[in-house]
């Protein structure tokens, strides 16, 4: 019987696992850190501490047992107390006794048990993060860069640019009486009186030739059809397509949530049944196990591409199924 393995699950969802006449497993919460001189920056995390003085049996890691090895509240009792005096054997023997994912327990120059944890972190919402190195950023002083900064006055004005100006002012003096005489004269003369100002105005209405429609029935293989408008712009040929065929999604499994498995790998979530029912479609298109499993407290429709007993085991598919979707998440009933 791995009684370390039921002890490293329960850490995943409680702060506190007591084995019996050994010691308590206490998990405290550590935030984000990043440290000011090597500039690393470490995710949230539970740190494990071992305190001998929690011993009293409260039904836990026993109950955990009885569930997931089909055994009875006594028969777990005896496990752990054989688990239990396995580990004082070992520890009287000056050996290292390794917890799976925990930690590892031994006895001082004291013979008092120490506990070394593992680096495993157990906090769910810091899943998938690791420590990374960042290095610092270099910045100059303000003051610094105002001082090295060289302001230059601006010296007068070459004398080319002065003469740019006048012939500006030439030219302007120029075009003024071309344009006057441009809008005096067909003012004065009927030159504008055959024009249709109707014309000119943007939002008038204009008579439209409506053009020739040709309407063709294509059938198809299912015995639907679509029908098909032809419309002839002299030589330009557009066609119009209506009464698109849906895509068949009768082939879309749907599962129930089954109560024995308490984990789930959730690649979406969907307000709307179709596009959950198209996304099942896409992952069974990529070779992947997909299928609705019901809807959440929040009324929407999950698509989960996995379920387990364990956390552990939907935590080594989660690490795969990421390659191909990487937002997939673990989801508990």
């Amino acid at each position: 019987m791995n009684v370390e393995k039921h002890i490293g699950e329960l850490l995943y969802d409680h702060n506190c696992v007591i084995v019996p006449d050994l010691g308590g497993f206490v998990a405290n919460y550590a935030p984000a850190k990043i440290h000011p001189t090597q500039h690393t920056f470490t995710p949230p995390t539970k740190n494990i501490v071992f305190n001998i003085n929690l011993k009293n049996n409260d039904g836990l890691l026993a109950n955990q047992i009885a569930a997931f090895e089909k055994k009875t509240y006594s028969e777990a009792l005896k496990y752990i107390d054989y688990f239990v005096k396995e580990i004082n054997i070992q520890l009287k023997k000056g050996a290292k006794v390794k917890i799976d994912e925990v930690g590892t327990l031994f006895l001082d120059v004291e013979k008092n048990i120490q506990f070394e944890p593992a680096p495993t972190n157990f906090l769910l919402d810091a899943f998938g993060l690791s420590t990374f190195h960042s290095p610092a950023i270099k910045r100059d002083a303000i003051a610094k860069r105002i001082i090295e900064k060289e302001f230059k006055d601006r010296g007068p004005l070459p004398i080319e640019k002065k003469k740019s100006k006048v012939k500006r002012y030439v030219a302007i003096a120029v075009a003024l009486p071309l344009l006057f005489a441009m809008v005096w004269i067909p003012l004065k003369t009927d030159l504008l009186k055959n024009v249709n100002y109707a014309d000119l105005n943007p939002f008038s209405k204009k008579e439209v030739k409506i053009p020739e429609v040709k309407t063709n029935i294509l059938p198809l293989a299912n015995n639907d059809t679509i029908a098909k408008k032809v419309i002839v712009y002299d030589t330009v040929v557009v066609p119009v397509v209506k009464n698109m065929i849906a895509a068949d999604t009768t082939a879309v499994i749907k599962n129930e949530i089954n109560l024995n498995y308490k984990f789930h790998l959730v690649a979406g979530c969907f307000q709307i049944e179709e596009n959950a029912i198209k996304f099942v479609q896409t992952l069974q298109s990529q070779n992947l196990t997909a299928a609705i499993i019901g809807q959440n407290n929040k009324g929407l429709y999950v698509v989960s591409c996995g379920d387990f007993y364990t956390r552990k085991g939907a935590l080594n598919e989660l690490s795969a199924l990421r390659k191909a979707q990487p937002n997939a998440w673990l989801y508990k009933n």
